[in-house]
């Protein structure tokens, strides 16, 4: 087996509908035939439905009162308005968790309420709840005070027990799977409880902290304390819910696609300053922003700070309201990037080494271990690896506290195989685990690394097929230019955001020559002619295809691309498979 990742079968994606079913679609919505193809491989063949997952709109969303607990929390946060109590959010050193933590500490502020923050160091606390910064906090504070945990806390049983025994009235809002004994809060907001009627249980941390302003909203404005008009317009809250929803790759429909598109609107328009001054850093100063550029750009800036050991930058980033305060603060977040990205360089150059020889030996699931990897950053790595092997990956390393013979680490999955199940059943060889389907941290004894790497594996095995890393999927094979028409690139943009649960198509070109190849360190320029227009295209990493692109007609799998560039808008392709024509 080739232990590199590289591809050599293109295959169309299974559909169970034929052309005419496509046709049917297209002509009912007045749509180019190219994206009713799409629309129905995602299983969206009538009209209805298809008009509602392309023109999502925040009237669809479900009301904040369909979550249990919803009403028990609002009430604790009622009580402490009228009673001034002091307000602490406990947030998560990730996006999720930062955004969650600025969204609350923003609205509940509008109400001139006293709230704090506190956002664990993971080098030191780790991640969620931990008793002895409870009592840190509860020092702090006047008691009774309401400590509000947002992005954690569902598995904290004692830890909440000892907060309310200190005198902190808790509501707990979350998003992980909950275990079978909830913890003793107040009110616990959590899509995934299995007494929960909340039609979608895949929201983030950042968007079940948006549903509880929005059931505060909702109470305040019955209760005659705001009329509608001067409630606070909670779609400016919506940029902090589509950075934590995409950076914790959450599944992008029903109701993440709905918040996500609008929060897409409002991060494109930079009216808050930190978002501002991060998009300068970021080289996002124009044109709109995407998924994938929260994914690529903004959300590793963000990361940077809690990845070492510096999540209050990050807060403070969001929060600040002035352009001076917020250009200083993303300096110092883009510093801290480049510092993440000379580290993880290091440890994924030797995580990938070792990978590639689990692969030569048949492993379907890769746990890889490192003693010097920098905790921070073991989840980049994992990325890296599943990205070049497209096989589930754990990156482990030695727990950094005072512990000794303990193992930390983070998982990245694929679709199809859900990561917390997988680590469910290896529980046995597990001290604690917790994540969702495609993003999950672990934590072992360094005795049981060889037992825990066995199983995983075995049961990885049995879900990921021995060719997986060997196909492209392709979606769409497109007939000559009508892919790069006007209004087929007007209405593709209709099909984002993209990401879990709605991939970025890839489209296929066959019998094509490749201008003007050239190698950029180690990617592959190109362009193409089309309808006498020449594209500009990239293929990241395949400068080995340059000789193959130079001497023949190719058939070549692509991803679509729209950029501003200079005030300038232009259509690019991003290159996944290039193979010769035969």
């Amino acid at each position: 087996m080739n232990p590199t990742k590289t591809v050599s079968v293109l295959q169309p994606v299974r559909t169970s509908h034929d052309l005419r079913t496509h046709q049917k679609l297209a002509e009912k919505l007045g749509i180019p035939l190219p994206l009713a193809t799409l629309l129905c491989q995602r299983g969206l063949c009538e009209a209805e439905e298809a008009a509602r997952f392309l023109h999502p709109q925040l009237a669809q969303l479900p009301p904040p009162e369909k979550m249990q607990d919803m009403d028990r929390a609002v009430d604790q946060i009622m009580r402490a308005f009228q009673e001034r109590q002091q307000v602490i959010v406990h947030g998560d050193y990730d996006v999720d968790g930062i955004s969650a933590t600025v969204l609350l500490v923003s609205f509940l502020k509008t109400l001139d309420m006293d709230v704090r923050w506190h956002i664990p160091n993971r080098l030191v606390e780790g991640y969620g709840l931990h008793r002895d910064v409870i009592g840190s906090l509860a020092a702090q504070v006047r008691m009774p005070a309401l400590l509000i945990t947002v992005d954690c806390g569902v598995a904290a049983v004692e830890e909440v027990a000892y907060a309310r025994q200190l005198g902190f009235n808790v509501v707990v809002t979350d998003h992980h799977l909950p275990t079978e004994t909830l913890p003793p809060a107040e009110a616990l907001l959590n899509p995934r409880r299995k007494d929960c009627g909340f039609p979608f249980p895949a929201l983030s941390g950042v968007g079940v902290a948006f549903y509880l302003a929005w059931g505060i909203r909702n109470r305040l404005i019955r209760e005659g304390f705001w009329s509608r008009e001067s409630a606070p317009n909670l779609k400016r809250y919506l940029d902090l819910v589509a950075l934590g929803t995409v950076a914790d790759v959450m599944p992008m429909l029903e109701t993440n696609r709905i918040l996500v598109r609008a929060g897409l609107e409002v991060l494109t328009e930079r009216a808050r300053p930190g978002i501002w001054a991060l998009c300068e850093q970021a080289g996002l100063s124009e044109g709109r922003i995407r998924a994938e550029d929260i994914g690529y750009r903004l959300a590793p800036r963000i990361n940077a700070a809690g990845r070492l050991g510096k999540p209050e930058l990050a807060i403070r980033l969001l929060l600040c309201q002035e352009a001076d305060e917020a250009l200083e603060i993303a300096a110092s977040l883009e510093q801290a990037n480049l510092e993440r990205r000379t580290i993880e360089g290091r440890s994924t150059d030797d995580a990938l080494e070792k990978a590639r020889d689990l692969v030569v030996a048949g492993k379907r699931g890769l746990v890889v271990y490192g003693a010097d990897y920098h905790p921070g950053i073991v989840g980049i790595v994992a990325s890296r690896v599943v990205d070049a092997f497209g096989l589930p990956t754990i990156i482990l390393t030695r727990d950094t506290g005072e512990s000794t013979g303990i193992l930390k680490g983070s998982g990245r999955s694929l679709e199809g195989l859900n990561l917390c199940d997988i680590l469910k059943r290896c529980g046995k060889h597990l001290m604690q685990y917790g994540g969702h389907a495609m993003a999950a941290g672990l934590t072992l004894e360094e005795s049981r690394l060889q037992e825990f790497t066995e199983m995983f594996s075995r049961l990885c095995a049995e879900i990921v097929s021995g060719d997986r890393e060997g196909r492209v999927v392709y979606d769409y094979q497109a007939k000559s230019a009508e892919i790069f028409s006007r209004q087929f690139i007007q209405t593709y943009e209709w099909l984002e955001p993209f990401g879990e649960g709605n991939p970025e198509p890839v489209f296929l070109l066959d019998r094509l020559r490749l201008l003007q190849p050239e190698i950029l360190k180690e990617h592959l320029r190109f362009r193409i002619k089309l309808n006498n227009t020449i594209y500009r295209g990239i293929g990241f990493g395949m400068a080995p295809k340059l000789s193959q692109a130079r001497s023949r007609s190719v058939r070549l799998a692509f991803r679509l691309k729209r950029s501003v560039y200079r005030g300038e808008e232009r259509i690019e392709l991003h290159a996944v498979h290039i193979e010769p024509t035969d």
